[in-house]
């Protein structure tokens, strides 16, 4: 009866990982085994299965016999006039893998050399040689007592114990996906790491929109974490075409909510996110209760608003609907108050599936340089190498503005709207302006108190600060608190450092630097402030560029130097990106030149490289991270609070009161 212990000992921690698969996917499933080693799912009430078409794979090989009264042996038929082989070799043995693990021990280990494994209504006689050179769970028991004739398995089905033995002799298997099931409890149970992974390559090959949820199931059922990830992301990436199936159809609540609440959930637009979620709704009349639950993942903010009127207003259960009118209103009214969007940021407020990426605002190109540029653009990274791609356009032309961003827009301050290096103050401007990536508007705010050029803009606790001008930088601690480093005062390049403590309203001098400069750029990246570029005065009192990279640890409060830059420049653009910086076009004193390098710092390794260069050299450029829609597709660029603005906004209303007439929006 020992054998018979230790089997069920080794199925335990195979349920709690089982467990831990059904916390981690989010999907409430049901996994109800079957005496003939079948598995069946369940999500909730209804079952959903794979169809007719599932598809299967074998290799040509003969199927282990199972033993009956006499119990015949596993093992190769001899040639005529050849004795039959009873202890096979290690050089007999399928695969790498199995020759390692019989190197483990020797045919003289095991007394007794053949074992007979019964699996309920079956009995199998294996050579323990070969069983013991896939199978750890096997190792561990003949370890224990290499003398062992016979052992019980009654938790594994006849199917999969033949087609370990398959896999132990021939190193290969049948499959397919009727019978993954069981072979993969086996492989799990039996620990074979090997067979496992066999498993899980061919349920991600045969992943497609008529197996995902079949596949999920049974990878979770077995704690195929990878393969559960896998068809995880597979219809959140395939949503769409997924819904055409009937499997869609049979989602429970629980599932439909928690796809429609991921953000990773992959949809045309949010408008088809709607449309998805009443076609399942409108499937069964009794789901009808949950339609406000079901909506309320709908991120209708997200939704322009004549889209609302013209798609959304006109569904009857969204004006009958109390509940339901409620979220319709909500999402005009976050639409009509949009200096307060701000405040009014949630989970449903953001676009699904977005990415961050690099963006460059204005600057002053080096082929025209007497003309500023309105140019925003965006590092694409898709295509292999990155390229550089149009975003949208600034409301005026600007250079050496600053730039930030809080709760998903971009806000663009201050600058200078003309070429005139020699009166730059007289051309600063004090404008604020604030870019949602969403819908591709923007909204003239309120200006600054002061015009500002060379300054510094850095958001902190709900709130933008603009600190100094002509020559300041500033980076935002952990703590939302600013450090303010080095610049150009009296004539003269500064090594100084000042911390602006927001809570309080006071400013405290830290450690200065070990390197006076000034038009420089800071960042902060992994906890730490980076203060990279810019220029200071050479030993004839001449400008010279800055290589020296340091670094501002806020916890100690003390400086440090990172690896220095391979090009010097000022006035470019920093921003961090994927635990990188990235160093923007800029200023090189020594060549004289406006340079177009995108210069790549890794932390991880200290070191520099060169990225994808801008379109162009370009000075006085602002950079920074920002949040897009998935495969950025923009919508025709508004301005709010100008004519033309107003003049489309009438247009609007005009055409939606022509959509829909008879039918209002009311709180």
């Amino acid at each position: 009866m020992a054998p018979k212990k230790k089997a069920s000992r080794q199925k335990k921690p195979a349920a709690d990982t089982i467990a831990q698969v059904m916390e981690t996917t989010q999907i409430p499933l049901k996994v109800e085994s079957r005496g003939d080693g079948v598995v069946v799912v369940e999500s909730g009430v209804k079952k959903i299965r794979a169809d007719g078409s599932a598809g299967h794979r074998s290799a040509e090989q003969p199927q282990p016999a199972a033993a009956s009264a006499g119990h015949q042996a596993w093992r190769e038929r001899p040639r005529p006039g050849q004795r039959a082989d009873t202890t096979p070799s290690r050089k007999r043995l399928a695969g790498g893998a199995q020759q390692d693990a019989a190197g483990e021990v020797s045919s003289d280990t095991y007394p007794q050399k053949r074992i007979l494994i019964n699996a309920l209504t079956k009995a199998f006689d294996v050579h323990k040689l070969v069983i013991s050179s896939v199978s750890q769970y096997f190792r561990e028991i003949l370890a224990k007592d290499p003398s062992m004739k016979r052992l019980e398995l009654p938790s594994l089905s006849p199917l999969g114990l033949a087609n370990v033995i398959t896999f132990a002799y021939l190193g290969r298997v049948h499959m397919s996906l009727y019978t993954i099931g069981c072979t993969a409890s086996a492989a799990a149970t039996l620990q074979i790491p090997q067979l496992l992974k066999m498993c899980m390559d061919f349920l991600l090959a045969e992943l497609n929109v008529q197996t995902c949820v079949y596949i999920w199931n049974i990878a979770a059922a077995y704690g195929l974490l990878p393969v559960c990830e896998a068809a995880r992301r597979f219809v959140l990436e395939n949503f769409v075409q997924f819904a055409d199936t009937p499997l869609f159809t049979q989602l429970t609540l629980e599932q439909m909510s928690a796809f429609l609440q991921d953000d990773s959930l992959l949809l045309p637009s949010e408008v088809t996110a709607f449309q998805l979620a009443m076609k399942w709704l409108d499937f069964d009349s009794t789901r009808q209760t949950h339609a406000a639950e079901l909506l309320s993942h709908i991120r209708f903010e997200t939704i322009p608003a004549s889209e609302l009127v013209s798609q959304i207003q006109p569904v009857p259960r969204m004006m009958m609907d109390p509940q339901c009118h409620r979220l319709l209103v909500d999402a005009m009214n976050y639409h009509l108050l949009p200096y307060q969007q701000n405040t009014l940021q949630s989970r449903r407020t953001q676009i699904r599936a977005s990415q961050q990426t690099l963006i460059t605002i204005g600057g002053r190109p080096s082929l025209t340089e007497r003309a500023l540029s309105r140019e925003v653009l965006w590092r694409d990274p898709r295509e292999g190498g990155a390229s550089w791609r149009h975003l949208t356009q600034l409301p005026a032309k600007s250079f050496n503005q600053c730039v930030a961003v809080m709760d998903g827009f971009l806000y663009v301050a201050g600058g200078e709207d003309q070429n005139d290096a020699r009166n730059q103050a007289k051309h600063a401007v004090s404008t604020l302006s604030r870019y949602d990536p969403r819908f591709n508007t923007w909204l003239h705010l309120a200006s600054m108190r002061q015009r500002r050029t060379h300054f510094s803009l850095a958001a902190s606790g709900g709130r933008l600060f603009a600190i100094g001008g002509r020559n300041v930088e500033g980076a935002t601690l952990p703590s939302g608190d600013i450090l303010v480093t080095g610049g150009y005062i009296n004539c003269a390049y500064s090594r100084s450092v000042a911390c602006y403590k927001v809570d309080t309203d006071t400013w405290i001098e830290k450690a200065s630097m070990e390197t006076p400069r000034g038009w420089h750029c800071s960042a902060t990246l992994g906890g730490k402030v980076y203060v990279v570029g810019g220029s200071q005065l050479g030993p004839g009192g001449e400008r010279v560029d800055v290589l020296s990279v340091e670094v501002f640890s806020p916890e100690s409060s003390t400086w440090s130097r990172a690896a220095p830059l391979p090009l010097g420049v000022s006035t470019a653009g920093l921003s961090p990106l994927a635990e990188k910086l990235y160093l923007l076009g800029g200023w090189n004193e020594a060549e004289k030149r406006y340079k177009a390098a995108v210069q790549k710092y890794d932390p991880a390794t200290d070191s520099w490289s060169m990225a994808e260069d801008l379109p162009e050299p370009t000075v006085g450029v602002s950079c920074c991270t920002l949040t897009l829609p998935p495969r950025h597709a923009p919508r025709r660029q508004q301005h709010r609070n100008t004519p033309a603005h107003e003049e489309q906004q009438q247009k609007n209303r005009s055409r939606e009161s022509s959509v829909a007439p008879s039918q209002t929006i009311t709180a």
